[in-house]
């Protein structure tokens, strides 16, 4: 099975505000404190948030299909604003997937509006 499915969303903030964040490990952090029904736990495996960092996401059982599923960033371009991961275990692949890449894009729209737009 081959496909993929791509969601854009407004923000009100700039594109380098919303970059410092989506860049780093500290999204890891956030999306725990945020998303606590969907995402329990993030594991930096190995790395500092750069190209090659590893790491393993764990979902609250009542919210998902799978356990966990780990991740590996393989792109990270900021003069583009994007940063693309694979998942190397678990996830996706688990359900039958071959492969599976989320990539992320910040697009500046206006200087306080911007669009994140997500590739699956």
């Amino acid at each position: 099975m081959k496909g993929e499915v791509v969601h854009e969303l407004e923000i009100c903030l700039s594109a380098e505000e919303i970059w410092m964040i989506y860049r780093t490990l500290q999204l890891s952090e956030l999306v725990v404190k945020l998303l606590p029904n969907i995402i329990h736990k993030v594991e930096v495996v190995e790395g500092d948030g750069g190209v090659g960092t590893v790491i393993i996401v764990h979902f609250s059982s009542e919210m998902s299909p799978v356990q966990s599923l780990k991740e590996k960033f393989t792109k990270i371009d900021d003069e583009k604003r994007i940063k693309e991961a694979h998942i190397i275990e678990g996830g996706y692949l688990q359900l039958g997937f071959i492969s599976y890449m989320n990539r992320l894009e910040i697009i500046k729209k206006e200087d306080a509006v911007s669009v994140m737009q997500f590739r699956l």
